[in-house]
């Protein structure tokens, strides 16, 4: 993994600095996700398939009935798989 070193305003890194640990991160890793993002602008298979994932996920999370009587509860990645095999052409993934 490579360095990189940026210059930035010093009251403007303490911001980010605040800000990273009350969300449970660091800035190396918000600067890393940015510079990921800003390098896939453009890759349009990968930005489609991300948005059929949050399409589909968000589908499925309006279409649970929650309550009493609905059934034995599945794990998040047991509602995940059964999730995409209900929209995969192929089947089930293993």
């Amino acid at each position: 993994m490579s360095n990189l070193t940026i210059s930035i305003d010093d009251a403007l890194l303490r911001a980010a600095r605040i800000k990273a640990v009350q969300e449970g991160t660091s800035v190396n890793e918000v600067c890393r996700q940015a510079i990921a993002a800003y390098a896939r602008q453009g890759d349009d298979d990968a930005v489609a398939l991300a948005h059929a994932r949050a399409e589909a996920f968000l589908n499925h999370a309006l279409s649970v009935k929650l309550g009493p009587g609905t059934g034995p509860r599945l794990s998040r990645d047991e509602e995940y798989e059964a999730m995409f095999a209900e929209r995969s052409p192929g089947g089930p993934r293993k």
